[in-house]
Order: structure tokens, then C-alpha cells, then sequence
């Protein structure tokens, strides 16, 4: 940033001494454009000079302070620059748990759950609290990683310092137990293709989660191969509206589309695929497929 504001300040320097040059000397006033000229030239470096006095005085905050203006934004929904704050805070105490916990409280906020789920770890790798373990194990549960929830809960009820957080930790922990077992029957159900019980018990354990594309993904097969095609479009459209490059969900989804015989709207998903991958050959068969046999005027539409 310095060596920028040194160029310009060369520049309006250089610009100043040339512009008189060629007007021997006659009042910068009388000359519109170079006038004009100075005058860029001079807020340029202003605007420099004064990014330069905010760059340093915010590399001067403490900790505490970045924290502080991180809560503010937080309040304000700024979650971009309430990340920014709580990350500064962390390149100064890195061994600060704290800052790994506010940081994971505005990405749960953004609702990017894997990167929150990353924070917490810090945090409690740093500072095992039970409440903190706990939220841990819940987060673990709403990712679908049920077992390793277990673990957490497990951990938190040991070093327990209160009923709440006891009762907290042995309710954790059932839940997770429970969704663990749930799970790994709802994939052998799967499988073993046996379609309608996969559904069932994957909707047993989507009732404990909130980001799992995956077994998201895998109940809109399982309902697909039951020929319940309005539960595909259901299930890979909530997939969808949370994931919108998941090529392999628009493909289902267009396949679902065709076997109500709503051939448009099939189309128009394996186009969305192959827009993402124009490679892609399931979105490139069925496009053509659908094209050739059933609707060729789609070609040009």
C-alpha cells in the first residue's frame, strides 16, 4: 500500500511540474484540464492516504476489540465482515478459544455448517467446556455424522458441571445413539434395494439432521424406484434449493419430471445439468432421449 501511495504522489509531483511547464508558468486556474488533472491526482492520494490510516489503525486493535466490532455485525447481519474481525482476532491470539467459538457462532448464523463445525472443533480442542461439547455433538448430528455425536455427548457428560448440562449431554447422546443405529440400517436397506424401508428409516434420521445432500440425495433414488416420482421432484428440489450445482440431482429430478409425462420441465433439468457439465452423460442421454423420441421440438426451443 505504501509503494502505491509513494507512485502516486511521484505522478502528481511530475504532473504538476510538466502542466507548468507547458503553460510557462501561467496560473493552473486558467487551465481547466490540468487543474482537473492535479485535482485526481491529489485525491487519489488522499484516498490512499487515508486507506493506509484505517489499514494501520485497524491493525492496531486488540483482540478484544476485533471481537467487539465482530458482535456488532453480527447484530447488524454483516456476517462477512463479522468473519473478517473474529479471523483478524485470531491471527493475533491463535491460542484463544474464544475467537474459534464467536467464529463458529457467525458461520452457523451463514448457515455454512461444515466450515462452523471446523471453528467449534478449535474451540473445544483448546477448551474442552462440556457446553461446548455439547453443541458439538449437535452440530455433528445435524451434518448426519451421528456417531461421532455420540462421542461428544459422551465426553461433555463426564466433565458435566451442572444438571442442565448433564441432562443435556445424556438427551445428546440418546438422540445420537438412536440416530446412528437408524442410519446404518437405512444403508443397508438401501443396499440391498430395498426401497420403501430405506425411506422409512431415512426419514427417521433426516428428522435429526439439517445439511445431508447426501442422504437427501439417496431417499429421492430410493422414492424414484418406488415410482413415487412426485417424492423425487419433492425431495431433490429441497436438495436443490440448498445445493444448486448438484448435477446429479437435476438429472433424477428431469428423469422423475419425465415419468409424470411433464416432459418441459424434464428438459429443462438435464439442461441445468449440463450446464454444469456439459460432459455430463446421464443429462446428455436423457436430454436426447427425451428429445428424439418424445419431443423434438425442444431442440429448438
Amino acid at each position: 500500500m505504501n509503494s502505491i501511495a509513494q507512485i502516486f504522489r511521484h505522478v502528481a509531483t511530475l504532473a504538476t511540474v510538466y502542466i507548468l511547464h507547458l503553460t510557462n508558468h501561467i496560473s493552473l486556474l486558467s487551465n481547466p484540464t490540468a487543474t482537473v488533472f492535479i485535482a485526481t491526482c491529489c485525491i487519489t492520494v488522499s484516498m490512499i492516504e487515508v486507506a493506509e490510516a484505517s489499514e494501520s489503525a485497524e491493525k492496531t486493535l486488540s483482540p478484544g476489540k476485533l471481537r467487539s466490532l465482530g458482535e456488532s455485525a453480527m447484530m447488524e447481519r454483516k456476517y462477512t465482515e463479522a468473519v473478517s474481525f473474529y479471523k483478524k482476532a485470531i491471527a493475533i491470539e491463535p491460542q484463544n478459544a474464544k475467537n474459534y467459538y464467536q467464529l463458529y457462532g457467525v458461520h452457523k448464523r451463514m448457515k455454512s455448517l461444515n466450515e462452523a463445525l471446523n471453528d467449534l472443533t478449535k474451540a473445544v480442542e483448546l477448551d474442552p467446556k462440556a457446553g461446548w461439547r455439547i453443541l458439538k455433538g449437535k452440530l455433528l448430528m445435524n451434518l448426519g455424522q451421528c456417531e461421532e455425536a455420540s462421542v461428544e455427548f459422551a465426553l461433555a457428560s463426564k466433565i458435566a458441571k451442572d444438571p442442565k448440562q448433564a441432562n443435556a449431554s445424556a438427551d445428546g447422546n440418546r438422540d445420537s445413539l438412536e440416530c446412528a443405529t437408524t442410519l446404518h440400517e437405512a444403508m443397508n436397506m438401501y443396499q440391498k434395494e430395498e426401497w420403501k424401508t430405506a425411506v422409512v428409516m431415512l426419514n427417521k434420521v433426516l428428522a435429526f439432521t439439517l445439511d445431508t445432500p447426501d442422504l437427501l440425495f439417496m431417499k429421492a433414488q430410493s422414492e424414484y424406484h418406488m415410482e413415487d416420482y412426485y417424492g423425487t421432484v419433492s425431495g431433490t428440489g429441497k436438495l436443490l434449493k440448498s445445493y444448486p450445482k448438484h448435477i446429479e440431482a437435476y438429472q433424477l429430478r428431469g428423469e422423475a419430471y419425465v415419468r409424470l409425462n411433464e416432459f418441459e420441465a424434464g428438459v429443462k433439468h438435464f439442461r441445468e445439468g449440463l450446464k454444469l457439465d456439459p460432459e455430463h452423460k446421464g443429462s446428455e442421454h436423457n436430454l436426447i432421449q427425451v428429445c428424439t423420441t418424445v419431443q423434438p421440438y425442444f431442440f429448438y426451443n
